[in-house]
């Protein structure tokens, strides 16, 4: 019978990342550094681990936890659990349960490895549901870095490899960047959102913390124009011989000088002299962001079907809750993205999503402070 185990601070310190990485199926999202990441962001990272009747730790699983009142709380994964999902049973319930005190979990994760049917089911055998209100995509882009670096350019698409070229004709400078700025990174976010009218990336609190965070698991290159200015960045978390895109802005001036193809060159030349053999573009949209999803298609990126978004909950009641939370919390950012984007959109454009300032404050106290900030 498999028993799950909370690790202390101390241990998951010391421990975690190693036996992370004896998993084949380890991701980034599941790092100690990616917990901290998001201690810093106001939530409790808690890490389990599952043991078989021999002792051996046959399962993993990094979660975050918020707590509410009357011993009711949430807990979301990132790119986990890791190992055998077989150990994640009613037992794994209980145990989150018992061991972070709390009378009733509502819990949402993404799991990162490839979809299978033999997962699909077993996860379903064990009570686990797709969520109707999810919060990521369950499809992106990996590109094999364990061939030679002329391999790598073949794989891209001629129009990419003509585009890289003429990154190189326009006196740009790549460099890594071991001592990045928040400010600089959080300009190029907003230059780009605006210039492509998309909702907002990464928030300033989120680019300072994963910097602070991560900066010893984070490879992040820098491409400056003629004039020194930052016009693009690109920055990856790593975990064992594994790379996840996590930063990735370019302004409408690095646009012109195609600098998005000369940074992410260098990085993932970085990655692959590094010891890295795979790289996940985080997620593809190839609707809401048909440029993005084009750009990784034509670097060399092939297209996954991730086992995705499952929750559970303890009652009916907060598995429904936990789903209309959600959904609430994404109208309420795609109208604010709306007003940022566009000051003097009136009331009126946007009575389809929010109805009154009453109704975004119950809206955003019910949405229990966003499952995901």
């Amino acid at each position: 019978m498999t028993r799950w185990e909370l690790l202390t601070e101390e241990e998951a310190q010391a421990g975690w990342d190693q036996a992370l990485a004896r998993f084949e199926d380890c991701s980034p999202f599941q790092s100690y550094a990616w917990g901290e990441y998001r201690r810093g962001l106001g939530w409790q990272p808690c890490r389990w681990m599952a043991f078989d009747e021999q002792e051996s730790c046959v399962a993993m699983i990094q979660g975050y936890a918020r707590r509410y009142p009357l011993g009711i709380g949430i807990v979301w994964t990132e790119g986990g659990p890791v190992g055998d999902l077989a150990a994640c049973d009613s037992t794994f319930h209980t145990a989150v349960k018992e061991t972070i005190g709390l009378r009733a979990v509502y819990y949402r994760l993404r799991c990162d490895r490839q979809r299978h049917i033999e997962d699909t089911l077993r996860l379903t055998s064990h009570g686990w549901a797709m969520p109707w209100a999810p919060l990521t995509s369950n499809y992106t882009m990996t590109i094999d870095l364990n061939v030679t670096e002329e391999a790598l350019l073949a794989g891209c698409e001629r129009n990419w490899r003509r585009n890289l070229k003429r990154s190189s004709e326009c006196s740009l400078t790549v460099r890594q960047w071991l001592c990045p700025a928040t400010e600089e990174i959080v300009e190029a976010y907003r230059s780009m959102e605006s210039l492509k009218q998309l909702d907002e990336q990464q928030s300033g609190e989120e680019i300072d913390q994963m910097l602070r965070s991560l900066k010893h698991h984070l490879i992040l290159y820098r491409c400056d124009d003629a004039q020194g200015e930052l016009v693009s960045v690109m920055g990856c978390l790593v975990t064992g011989d594994k790379a996840c895109l996590v930063i990735s802005a370019t302004n409408g001036r690095g646009r012109e000088l195609h600098a998005s193809y000369a940074t992410f060159w260098s990085l993932i030349r970085h990655c692959r002299n590094a010891g890295v053999r795979q790289f996940d573009f985080a997620g593809i949209d190839p609707v809401r962001n048909p440029g993005v999803y084009r750009f990784k298609r034509a670097a060399g990126g092939k297209p996954v079907e991730l086992l995705g978004e499952w929750d559970r909950a303890c009652r009916p009641w907060l598995l429904w809750f936990g789903n209309w939370a959600i959904s609430k919390r994404n109208r309420i950012r795609q109208a604010e993205s709306t007003l940022k984007r566009s000051p003097r959109t009136s009331i009126e454009n946007l009575s389809e999503s929010i109805k009154s300032p009453e109704d975004v404050q119950q809206s955003s106290n019910l949405a229990v402070e966003s499952v995901v900030n």
